[in-house]
């Protein structure tokens, strides 16, 4: 199994929904303070059985028994093309196919486990709104501590950290208000 080590935000890191209103020029919202010194982002592994990179297309493509460890989720699937970014751009899309299993943790704590058939990663800026989605299909399953739900497709809105599910299909471990001796309603995951 070969391995590479590759400081892609892979998608898979975090993004930030930027709210500066547009009447408000850039300039005015300037300040003196020095620049905020970001910590540097971990690394992200990919291993795979094989893989091929186009240095003119600009794309890597993985095969067999793929598998991304990063700071933030863990990806394992059958089949992945990276469309690999400018030096100092933005990951901007990844298409993950065959048996793709996304394991994650929200900032609550919470838990995720995701399979589905096929998981596209889009990354875009519009305005000054980011856009950052997984959307899943193929037999699509989000599993948490509290709940299962089945949905076609299912998108994962990662700049809002919120689900949107199509005639889903939900059962609960917990029933409509939660379970045992905590408040949580069973629903949290999706606030």
């Amino acid at each position: 199994m070969k391995k590479i080590f590759l400081l892609l935000a892979l998608g898979l890191g975090g993004a930030a929904l930027a709210q500066v209103p547009p009447a408000i020029p850039a300039s005015a919202i300037a300040t003196n303070l020095p620049a905020a010194k970001s910590k540097p982002r971990a690394q992200t592994e990919i291993t795979s059985d094989a893989a091929d990179f186009d240095m003119n297309i600009h794309q890597a493509v993985y095969r067999g028994h793929v598998t991304v460890r990063d700071p933030e989720v863990k990806l394992t699937c059958d089949w992945m093309v990276v469309d690999l970014p400018a030096t100092g751009s933005h990951l901007n899309h990844v298409l993950a196919d065959t048996n793709v299993v996304v394991d994650f943790t929200d900032e609550k704590g919470e838990t995720y486990h995701v399979t589905s058939a096929r998981a596209v990663y889009d990354y875009k800026v519009v305005g000054v709104a980011t856009n950052e989605t997984v959307t899943f299909s193929g037999s699509p399953k989000v599993v948490t501590s509290q709940s299962t739900i089945e949905s076609e497709p299912m998108i994962w809105d990662r700049a809002r950290n919120k689900f949107s599910f199509i005639a889903p299909i939900m059962k609960s471990t917990a029933g409509l208000g939660g379970s045992g001796d905590t408040n949580a309603p069973m629903l949290n995951f999706l606030k």
